[in-house]
């Protein structure tokens, strides 16, 4: 079994931070509320159209900030400029998370890479981690995102996410999701843990994993959930309350 780091499973971690009172998703206020209720922080990160790692979900701009436009076509300095959700929280970019927990909290963070174009986003947010002395971990649905970090850092653990698959921008064809649905490209991927969704548990592919790999599971949103999640699985990401 690959070397897991402890906090992997010994505290809850919240999804894009504790959003709501604590401030839009993936903001620095709901990254913040976090790690100030004790919790790890998961969220996002894509490029922007220069390249630069930020925080935020959404390929398109609008649900979250209110202007049309892809992230990916936008430069970072432009990015800087909106605003969250009607807050003045600006989309932060990776660098900026970091200063800001400063190792107070540990940090799962998900790589957006929607297509089998990866290796940009990876080497990018590669160069802001490496000299980060904090707690962290990597995601991503795309084994070929993982299969990229790996190789840029093999040190570092990374979670295999899967799923149903029926709502993912990953651009690929129909056969490659239903094997990412079935944790089918780990070969490429190597994950040092597997993250799934709460809905389809108990998974027997999953839970046949979980025997030598943790198991996380999303999205926890309410108690009934936590106590499917604490049966089924090693540690949850929730949103919406506190666990």
């Amino acid at each position: 079994m690959r070397t897991v780091p402890g906090w992997l499973t010994e505290r809850p971690i919240a999804h894009r931070g504790l959003h709501g009172c604590g401030g839009p998703e993936n903001s620095l206020a709901a990254v913040e509320a976090a790690v100030v209720a004790g919790y790890g922080v998961e969220f996002d990160i894509l490029a922007s159209a220069d390249g630069v790692p930020m925080v935020f979900h959404d390929d398109d701009l609008t649900r979250l900030t209110g202007r049309p436009g892809r992230l990916d076509e936008t430069t970072a300095a432009a990015l800087a400029e909106l605003r969250l959700a009607g807050s003045n929280e600006p989309i932060p970019t990776l660098s900026r998370v970091l200063e800001r927990v400063a190792g107070r909290a540990p940090l799962l963070i998900e790589f957006k890479a929607r297509s089998a174009e990866a290796g940009r986003l990876e080497a990018a947010a590669w160069e802001v981690l490496r000299n980060y002395r904090g707690r962290f971990a990597v995601q991503s649905y795309n084994p070929l995102s993982l299969l990229c970090f790996r190789r840029l850092a093999p040190m570092v653990p990374r979670g295999q996410l899967s799923g149903t698959m029926r709502r993912t921008t990953l651009v690929v064809d129909w056969t490659v999701k239903m094997m990412i649905r079935r944790f089918g490209f780990n070969y490429l991927s190597r994950p040092h843990f597997i993250v799934d969704s709460l809905n389809r548990q108990p998974y027997d592919v999953a839970q046949r994993l979980r025997r030598r790999l943790p198991l996380l599971l999303y999205t926890v949103k309410n108690a009934e959930h936590q106590a499917l999640a604490d049966r089924y699985a090693d540690n949850f990401i929730f949103e919406n309350f506190r666990p």
